[in-house]
């Protein structure tokens, strides 16, 4: 069956992808406007009014009669929502933009699996690809939601606005549910008395180069990258961001209740171990200056309680936690102790410490703790 030479509406009773209309003008050059999109698409910067026209007048209608890229204007609430085109490749691929006060409702998760049911079983497609500058959490989240599996990072892969970005790259075979593949794990706030579990933000960088390149912190983590550069931190925070999306750990920055500063680091992580699927794994780390405070023994506090409530009540759904610490590293230790994590055994030659001359393979202290 050949396909159409324009846009076919497509609809679930709530989201509508149809052809573009002379009237979405003004709301596509508002939607091209606004800083999100310009932050992480190419698309022209000044966007003019006649840009707007013509890819509603001209643009999109001669790609649908060429077979180059299906284009649709997505409707929510009968209203211009966004756009969204699927291109046959090779290879095929799929992008999308979504209007700002659209946003969060679940209208473009709606309006993908629309144009992934077409692009399948019209247009025969037997894959889409999907691509976005790595960090685009709001697009990847779009694209999770609809069942596409992500592939990984790769280093400067897309080019945006004369420069390569690195890339998060994905893909939903034809006959893959249309449903996500993994757990997003949230980030809940979590307030104690003396801290303030929280979500990194752009102003904890610095204070994680200060951690990380801090002597003592190098030691008992000897991977870290040498010089810890900002860099290197915002690629640790989107890596957080990432594993929380893909089930695999959950990761709190450690705040001041007054002044928010970052204090310390807190992880739940090896969440996606298929074996044992409620167990876990816990990590952190102490800024120089919050040492010895007892903040992230309070913050292991909070975060056990979080991951031992049940999923149905917004926690981890962990019925048992573990903490690994070199056998010498007495200050990691006494902060599972004092949680009141077991110990479980004295496992030899178990990991590094150190960094160059002080370089050595040390005995490992585990911990165990059970809901």
């Amino acid at each position: 069956m050949p396909l159409p030479t324009s846009a076919p509406t497509l609809t679930d009773g709530v989201v509508t992808l149809r052809a573009h209309a002379p009237a979405d003008a003004d709301s596509v050059l508002a939607m091209a406007r606004d800083p999100e999109t310009r932050r992480w698409t190419s698309i022209p910067d000044p966007y003019r009014p006649d840009d707007a026209r013509r890819w509603i007048e001209e643009k999109a209608p001669q790609d649908w009669r060429s077979g180059v890229a299906f284009r649709w204007a997505v409707e929510a609430d009968g209203r211009f929502a966004g756009n969204l085109d699927v291109s046959p490749g090779p290879p095929p691929s799929v992008g999308f933009g979504l209007a700002p006060a659209a946003r969060g409702r679940g209208v473009m998760s709606a309006a993908l699996r629309l144009a992934a049911r077409w692009a399948f079983h019209e247009a025969r497609l037997p894959v889409l690809h999907w691509w976005a500058q790595a960090g685009n959490l709001a697009s990847w989240r779009v694209a999770h939601a609809c069942g596409f599996r992500h592939e990984g990072t790769r280093r400067l892969a897309v080019a945006r606005r004369g420069e390569l970005r690195d890339g998060w790259f994905a893909s939903l075979a034809a006959g893959d549910a249309l449903s996500p593949r993994t757990t997003w794990w949230p980030t809940p706030v979590l307030t104690g008395e003396r801290v303030r579990l929280r979500p990194h933000t752009a102003a904890d960088l610095p204070r994680i180069v200060q951690a990380c390149s801090d002597p003592r912190t190098r030691r008992w983590l000897p991977g870290l990258p040498h010089p810890y550069t900002e860099q290197e931190a915002q690629e640790f925070v989107l890596a957080a961001r990432l594993g929380e999306s893909l089930g695999r750990s959950v990761t709190w920055a450690v705040a001041h209740p007054d002044d928010d500063r970052l204090l310390a680091n807190v992880s739940v992580f090896a969440l996606d171990d298929t074996i044992n699927p409620t167990s876990g794994e816990v990590g952190y780390w102490a800024h120089p200056d919050a040492r010895g405070r007892g903040v992230v023994g309070e913050a292991l506090d909070l975060v056990v309680a979080h991951a031992f409530t049940p999923v149905t009540a917004g926690g981890l759904g962990r019925h048992r936690l573990q903490i690994g610490a070199a056998w010498s590293n007495t200050a990691s230790r006494h902060v599972a102790e004092r949680a009141g994590f077991r110990l479980a055994g004295r496992f030899t030659r178990d990991g590094v410490v150190g960094v160059g001359a002080d370089r050595a393979i040390e005995d490992g202290a585990w911990y165990e703790l059970l809901v």
